[in-house]
C-alpha cells in the first residue's frame, strides 16, 4: 500500500505537467512569424510568398511578416535563415536557385542546402516565357536564332543573377541552337524587366501573365515558352524547343524551409499550415493567376525534388561548361 502511495505521489507532478505541456504546444506560435524571401520585392518569388504567407497566417493564428533579403543569387537571405534561431518563427521561401543550383555554381557557399535546413514542403512549379524588346529585329524564337547566328554575341540577355537558373537556361539555349548571347545579370527580375522595357536589353525570361500583360500594351514581344509543351495560359505560343532550341525545357519551383533543428512539433505545425494553405480556393486561384501549378507534398517529396533538380542542373552545367563562381 505504501509503495502504491509513493508511486501516486511521484506520478502526480507528471500528470499535472502533461496538460500544461499540451497547452504550451497548442499555443505555439505565440507571436508573429517571419518569412524570408531571398529575392526582390515585386518578384515572382515575392508574390508567391505573400500569397502563401497570408494563408498560413490564418491557419497559425499569427501574422506572417515578409522579409525581402535579395542579393548574391539568393545567398544572402538563405544564409540568414540558416543561421537564425531554430524556433520555427523564421522560415524562408527557397527555390531551385537557392537549394539546388547554388551548391553547384558557388565554390564558397556559406550554407548547406541539406544540412542547414529542414524542409517544410514544395509550394509550386512554374514554366516561364522568353520575351524580347520591341526594338529588336526578331518577333519569334526562330527569328531570334537566325539573327543570333548572323551576329554572335550582339543580343543582350538579362537574368535574375549570375549563376542563377536563368543563367543555366541561357547556356542551355545557346548550346541547343548553336548561338551566343551577351549575358547581363541583374539583381532580380523587376530590375531586368525595367531595363528591357527601356530598350536597354534585348531578351529575358518572365512568368507568363506579366509577360502577356506587357505584350498586350505593345511594350515587349512573346517569343516562346520554356515548357516542354504549350501551356493553357498561352496556348498559341510555341515552345522554344518547337522553334529550333532542340530539346530545351525549363521548369523551376519554390518551396518553404525552416532552419535545421526546429522542434519536430513546430515543424509539423508549419507543414500542416502550408498544406492547408495550398488547399484554399483563393490561394489556388491566385497561384493559377501567376500561371503557377501548386505542388503540395510532404517534406520527403521536397527532398526528392531537390535531389532530382540538382542532378539535372549538374549535368547541364558540366555539358555547357558553366564556370564555378567564388
Amino acid at each position: 500500500m505504501k509503495r502504491r502511495r509513493a508511486a501516486a505521489v511521484l506520478a502526480a507532478p507528471a500528470l499535472l505537467a502533461a496538460p500544461a505541456l499540451l497547452r504550451a504546444q497548442a499555443a505555439w506560435p505565440d507571436r508573429p512569424l517571419k518569412l524570408v524571401v531571398p529575392f526582390a520585392a515585386g518578384s515572382p518569388a515575392d508574390a508567391v510568398a505573400r500569397t502563401v504567407g497570408e494563408a498560413m497566417a490564418r491557419g497559425l493564428g499569427q501574422p506572417v511578416v515578409i522579409d525581402n533579403r535579395p542579393g548574391a543569387s539568393a545567398q544572402i537571405g538563405s544564409e540568414a535563415v540558416a543561421r537564425s534561431a531554430p524556433d520555427g518563427l523564421t522560415f524562408m521561401l527557397g527555390s531551385m536557385d537557392s537549394h539546388a543550383l547554388n551548391p553547384l555554381v558557388y565554390r564558397r557557399l556559406r550554407y548547406d542546402p541539406v544540412k542547414d535546413f529542414a524542409p517544410i514542403g514544395l509550394v509550386q512549379t512554374q514554366q516561364l516565357v522568353l520575351v524580347g524588346s520591341t526594338a529588336a529585329p526578331f518577333r519569334t524564337a526562330r527569328e531570334l536564332i537566325d539573327a543570333a547566328r548572323k551576329e554572335p554575341g550582339r543580343y543582350s540577355f538579362g537574368t535574375w543573377g549570375q549563376g542563377s537558373v536563368a543563367h543555366v537556361w541561357l547556356a542551355m539555349m545557346e548550346s541547343a541552337a548553336g548561338v551566343s548571347f551577351n549575358h547581363i545579370p541583374y539583381q532580380g527580375t523587376p530590375v531586368a524587366l525595367n531595363a528591357l522595357l527601356a530598350q536597354q536589353l534585348d531578351l529575358m525570361f518572365l512568368p507568363p501573365l506579366p509577360a502577356q500583360a506587357q505584350a498586350d500594351t505593345g511594350k515587349l514581344r512573346l517569343l516562346g515558352t520554356t515548357a516542354a509543351r504549350r501551356q493553357p495560359p498561352l496556348p498559341d505560343l510555341s515552345t522554344l524547343a518547337e522553334q529550333g532550341f532542340a530539346g530545351f525545357e525549363g521548369t523551376t519551383w519554390f518551396a518553404l524551409y525552416a532552419p535545421a533543428g526546429v522542434p519536430a512539433d513546430r515543424l509539423a505545425r508549419l507543414q500542416q499550415a502550408l498544406q492547408l494553405a495550398l488547399k484554399q480556393p483563393e490561394v489556388l486561384e491566385r497561384l493559377a493567376g501567376f500561371t503557377m501549378q501548386p505542388a503540395p507534398g510532404t517534406a520527403d517529396d521536397l527532398a526528392r525534388q531537390m535531389a532530382t533538380s540538382r542532378e539535372a542542373l549538374a549535368r547541364a552545367i558540366a555539358a555547357r561548361g558553366i564556370q564555378v563562381l567564388d
